[in-house]
């Protein structure tokens, strides 16, 4: 009897393991999840960034600031430009006193042309902080995350911003919305005409490229937006290169049909766009603008411009990737060839 029971015992314990060996079989061969894909992880001071990541490509998203912070290959350096002295910090709870600008760096929108601040906001700089520096909410998707901005007190406007990672490569798919939810501020300043300004800071790139419209409005193609810089752009085709000045601010701006693009080290980074013609968009006409300082550069991409009523919204998708340039591509000419090859094959 008392080996009958041990035989009992035996089979019901090896009949646990092989169950248990399965199950964990099961486990880690399950197919990939949210989790698997968005992560929320603490990241240079902020306790709730929200990391995005396929085989190839990482996004670090800090919704307590309202932007990307990081993107690039898993393999490869942070593409976006950083101020490491505002890591962990956040904007005052009452936005409606900010007169500072904190230049976290990153990606994030801006609701209106800049010559519209003044009016609007009531100061020409800074930015509006609801959409440039304040806690956003954020939904977690599938393949990224949505981030929505507080209803700003200047303009009366939210954007909602959708990022996805591809599930293979580096297209970072961004679409943008912002809403119009209540009357501006200042009463007198309506109805707005909003754009979704779009504005990527990178760390200093050896060349920035201008996909030049062929049907251009401006007669180079391109216009130059401040007293420097005149001379470190050059025009090659339909390509338009402007060179950051190591010493001083410099902007152009172009009305680009396709793509924004830089060449930073061996890597270039396109923003991707649709272009309307016939559209009015900021500053004379113009869909894509870069500014360069001796610290960074910004890619800036500009919708269209729309008058907003309550309940009315305007939209705008961009994307972004990420392309290696070849061993074999040395010089600053053998760079930007290969680039622009890539940048048009998209």
């Amino acid at each position: 009897m008392h080996n009958y029971k041990q035989r009992i015992l035996v089979f019901l314990l090896t009949w646990f393991l092989i169950f248990s060996a399965c199950a964990d079989k099961n486990a880690t061969t399950k197919p990939i999840t949210t989790e698997d894909g968005v992560k929320k992880m603490k990241w240079n001071g902020w306790n709730d960034a929200y990391q995005i990541t396929n085989a190839t490509t990482q996004v670090i998203v800090v919704p307590a600031i309202g932007r990307i912070m990081f993107y690039g290959f898993k393999d490869g350096v942070n593409i976006l430009w950083n101020d490491p002295q505002t890591f962990g910090r956040t904007l005052p709870q009452d936005l409606t006193s900010v007169r500072s600008w904190t230049n976290f760096g990153g990606d994030k929108v801006w609701p209106t042309g800049q010559n519209d601040f003044p009016k609007i906001n009531g100061m020409a700089w800074p930015p509006d902080p609801y959409f440039d520096g304040a806690p956003h909410t954020i939904k977690v998707l599938a393949d990224g995350v949505e981030i929505t901005s507080p209803v700003s007190e200047f303009c009366g406007a939210q954007s909602v911003r959708e990022i996805r990672l591809a599930e293979e490569g580096s297209r970072l798919t961004i679409r943008q919305i912002i809403k119009k939810i209540k009357q501006a501020k200042i009463l007198s300043v309506e109805p707005i005409r909003y754009t979704i300004w779009n504005v990527t800071q990178v760390n200093s790139p050896d060349q920035t490229l201008f996909n030049l419209n062929a049907n251009s409005k401006f007669p180079n193609g391109y216009i130059m937006m401040s007293q420097n810089g005149a001379s470190n752009f050059s025009v090659e085709g339909q390509t338009g290169i402007f060179i950051p000045s190591a010493s001083s601010d410099q902007k152009a701006g172009a009305d680009s049909d396709k793509w924004l693009a830089a060449i930073i080290d061996d890597v270039v980074i396109g923003e991707f766009f649709t272009y309307t013609p016939g559209e009015t968009f900021p500053d004379g006409g113009c869909s894509a603008e870069v500014y360069t300082c001796p610290s960074y550069t910004e890619l800036e991409l500009l919708s269209a411009t729309k008058l907003l009523r309550i309940g009315e919204s305007i939209e705008f998708t961009i994307a972004w990737e990420l392309d290696k340039l070849p061993a074999t591509a040395i010089t600053a000419a053998e760079k930007r060839a290969a680039a622009v090859a890539w940048l048009n094959s998209k």
